[in-house]
């Protein structure tokens, strides 16, 4: 850390330089400062002339502007994680920050700096406020011109924090899908803001949305990047960078693009194509992909999502079994904010109740923690679930997947023209209600599947009439049955390469066949290594005999 970093604590100067407080810039710390912002009819983002900026802020932006200029990624990052988060805290919990030409001056009028300034202000507003039209369309407008900045500038010399260029992303999506549910909730909504979002459909755009995130894969050439690293072709330069992208920002915006690829297909249903979108991505290599924890969370979490939705139940359980056995691991050595850790947690939860779905649907083994944790939070949802209860599906399945979108808008030309007869309505929910009903249907026709494999695990052999009885089902409908369990237990599993591609191999831990009226089971399942259990219980009563032996001489 450079010793001119700005820190925001209590009796620390800024600047590194304890000689300096925040009283003597005639700051005591005890103000509140309330920020009057306004917005003019056309909708613009307005600001009073005479708002008073607190020094502390000014501080804040001057050394922020200072750092992005040299190029000092840990100065940048400490300000962005830490002092920003700090300042928000103390001064503008519940407001927004000052607007940027109110502070502009301070930043010697820098447009890119104006521009990142404004993404942090108004990400701001989205996590702590409730954001007006005229901020949704504002904000639409700021990452239009940042991002024709980043794209269009020929030499583009700026470095950034990975941290901040995944946010950027991040949050670009999170806005845009905020803002489709937004513009779907039209009842009681003013007829003007409906006239508003009629006049403005560039705003929040479906296409440019995903042309943004395209341009930035594009021009970073990160696919060609992941490809030549996949066959060790890649030259690094003295700094750690390909050889093919002389900025890190463009590169790793490109790389952080395709997880937004994925992530935007998925909510809108387009899971084929999401699958295809990261098909460079190697999920086995430590490597970019690792740098920020929750852009390897947000990768693992959609991933898992969209295979448990194509079908792909072994893949799924093995991609939420693993980030799960990841998170566990990391969980208690967090360093990151605790918004972050939240959110984390958060999809955490999510993958567990997707996970107890998908481990209904097609039983596998599965870590012993990770078992653990399902059998105490989920045993209840997941016996019911076995039963075929809709009820139970619905709060695991409504809970666990993301918020769905629609590319297009309401009509709202035929709101505006007849609102008698067309009246505003909510359409929010639909998406999520198409993909759920979807999804239900594929439960149902799987769901008596795991009850024939428990019948089937207690035999060697058994008679067609006998199981019939058993499962209190005709001898036909039976038949009928087995054979869609031969279908359904057979799918693509991936064995490396595109997470698109796969072998076709059978998922259950059972293998039968039918000769006449005898049914022949063989159990395929791999035996158990009670070795690791053991040896991992082993070395914790280790650990705590040492540990009481360290008290007791104490």
């Amino acid at each position: 850390m450079e010793e001119d970093a700005f820190l925001l604590e209590e009796g620390e100067g800024f600047g590194g330089d304890p000689s300096l407080h925040p009283a003597d810039y005639g700051y005591n710390g005890e103000q509140d400062y309330p920020q009057e912002e306004n917005y003019d009819e056309e909708g613009e983002r307005g600001y009073s002339q005479d708002v008073y900026v607190p020094e502390v802020v000014k501080q804040f932006v001057s050394y922020l502007y200072k750092h992005i200029r040299e190029k000092k990624i840990y100065d940048i990052q400490s300000m962005y994680e830490a002092s920003f988060n700090k300042i928000t805290e103390k001064h503008y919990k519940n407001s927004p920050w000052p607007a940027v030409e109110a502070v502009a001056q301070f930043a010697n009028n820098d447009h890119l700096f104006g521009l990142l300034y404004n993404e942090l202000t108004f990400r701001h507003i989205y996590a702590k406020l409730n954001p007006t039209m005229e901020q949704r369309f504002d904000s639409w407008k700021n990452y239009s011109e940042l991002f024709n900045y980043l794209l269009n500038e020929s030499n583009l010399d700026v470095e950034l924090p990975n941290q901040w260029l995944w946010d950027m992303i991040d949050e670009f999506i999170y806005q845009f899908q905020s803002f489709c549910q937004f513009r779907s909730k039209l009842k009681g909504r003013p007829m003007e803001e409906i006239t508003l979002l009629k006049n403005n459909p560039q705003v929040w755009n479906t296409t440019t949305v995903i042309n943004y995130l395209q341009s930035f894969v594009s021009k970073s050439q990160i696919v060609q990047i992941l490809e030549k690293d996949k066959q060790g072709q890649t030259n690094e330069t003295s700094n750690g960078t390909a050889d093919s992208s002389s900025n890190n920002a463009l590169k790793m915006l490109g790389y952080f693009s395709l997880i937004g690829l994925l992530r935007v297909h998925c909510l809108l249903g387009d899971y084929h194509l999401a699958l295809k979108t990261v098909a460079a991505v190697d999920v086995n290599t430590r490597g970019l992909l690792t740098k920020v924890t929750a852009c390897h969370v947000t990768f693992f979490y959609y991933l898992g999502f969209v295979y448990m939705m194509m079908r792909r139940f072994v893949d799924a359980i093995k991609t939420f079994s693993n980030i799960l056995l990841y998170i566990n691991r990391i969980k208690q050595y967090n360093s990151r904010s605790q918004a972050q850790f939240d959110q984390m947690m958060k999809k955490n939860e999510q993958m567990y109740a997707l996970l107890s779905i998908c481990l209904v649907l097609c039983p596998q083994r599965v870590d012993e923690n990770v078992h653990s944790y399902l059998r105490d939070k989920f045993s209840d949802k997941s016996q019911r679930l076995t039963k075929g209860d809709e009820a139970a599906f619905d709060e695991l399945f409504i809970f666990g997947c993301p918020k769905f979108v629609s590319p297009s808008p309401p009509n709202f030309a035929q709101i505006i023209e007849d609102p008698v007869k067309n009246p505003a309505g909510n359409t929010n929910q639909d998406p999520l209600k198409l993909q759920k009903s979807l999804f239900w249907q594929e439960f149902q026709n799987e769901s008596a599947l795991p009850t024939i494999r428990s019948f089937l695990k207690l035999y060697t052999t058994i008679d067609t009439g006998k199981l019939s009885k058993f499962l209190e089902i005709d001898e036909k409908t039976l038949r009928t049955q087995l054979l869609a369990y031969k279908h359904k237990m057979r799918g693509l599993q991936w064995s490396g390469g595109s997470p698109l591609t796969g072998e076709m191999t059978p998922s259950s831990d059972i293998d039968f066949f039918i000769d006449q009226d005898m049914i022949h089971i063989q159990d395929s399942k791999v035996q158990r290594k009670y070795s690791e259990f053991f040896i991992r219980h082993i070395n914790k009563f280790e650990s705590i005999i040492n540990d009481l032996g360290e008290n007791k001489a104490q």
